[in-house]
């Protein structure tokens, strides 16, 4: 089990650092779904702290970030990056979130904060 939720959480701190790298670089689009993944990775791994079976499917994983007790909105949260994600990834039309420098900025920012707050909550490194 440790090394599930360690692999998970290196991961998201992994793709947390390409999105701020991507962000040098303007990629909007690559920021936009690093910061979707690294939310994601971060979730799972305090899922599996908590011992529960995790889903590969977004949604499921969504429905499950609501029994996670932190201080913020994580499912609001993982939808809003989820629904940047696919307009950069898929040119979909935004469903909740237009895909724009100062959203995929903005969102950046909440996404250092609950990865923060994962952090100490879980005491990961």
């Amino acid at each position: 089990m440790v090394k599930n939720y360690t692999n998970e959480w290196n991961r998201s701190k992994e793709f947390l650092k390409a999105a701020k790298s991507n962000l040098e670089l303007n990629d909007i689009k690559t920021v936009a779904n690093r910061e979707y993944f690294a939310m994601e990775r971060a979730v799972v791994s305090a899922l599996l702290i908590e011992n529960k079976k995790v889903s590969r499917n977004h949604k499921k994983i969504w429905e499950m970030s609501k029994f996670l007790d932190l201080d913020f909105d994580v499912y609001t949260l993982m939808r809003k990056l989820y629904d940047l994600r696919l307009q950069a990834d898929y040119g979909k039309i935004s469903d909740i979130i237009e895909l724009n420098d100062d959203n995929v900025i903005y969102y950046l920012k909440q996404l250092e904060l609950a990865i923060k707050k994962i952090k100490e909550k879980y005491k990961l490194e």
